[in-house]
């Protein structure tokens, strides 16, 4: 006995729902594809400005460390430190000297720091070998100012020179 409502199923409506089925699970998966893509980039842009700060952080310090070796410096040697190593432990003195704690890796770059020789030999300071671009470009104050419109992070340059 069949009832009023019930219409007799037909191959063509089954492959209909089966086809809608499938397209929305495609339209689902678009979107997860597009959320995805959108936390990874901007993960990778958090990532990146953290590394940026930290650029800059550990650049002032060795320009602080630098600066403090200078104006340390006794009387009849050399003004600059000849290896970041001396700025761990100052070899001029008998007693433990520190004006850095630990050396740091560039925080932008897999390579070694750049250093930047002092005319009168030593290392006045340092920068990255980062061909990136930076994210912040402006906003800069003393001693970087000159950090703002700067095209590579390679550019900034962390040294000190009285």
């Amino acid at each position: 006995m069949k009832h009023a409502d019930q219409r007799p199923r037909t191959p063509m409506s089954s492959s209909r729902q089966h086809g809608f089925a499938l397209l929305a699970l495609l339209i689902f998966l678009a979107m997860v594809g597009l959320l995805t893509s959108a936390v990874a980039t901007t993960s990778a842009l958090v990532a990146r400005r953290a590394a940026e700060e930290r650029l800059l952080d550990v650049g002032r310090q060795y320009r602080t460390a630098i600066q403090l070796y200078v104006e340390a410096t006794p009387p009849g040697q050399k003004r600059f430190p000849l290896t970041l190593d001396a700025l761990l432990k100052d070899p001029r003195y008998p007693d433990v000297r520190r004006y850095l704690r630990t050396a740091y890796s560039d925080p932008v770059s897999s390579s070694e720091w750049v250093l930047i020789l002092a005319p009168e030999g030593g290392i006045m300071g340092l920068h990255s070998a980062s061909p990136d671009r930076p994210i912040r470009r402006v906003g800069y104050v003393a001693p970087f100012e000159a950090f703002n419109q700067l095209e590579r992070y390679a550019d900034w340059l962390f040294y000190y020179y009285p």
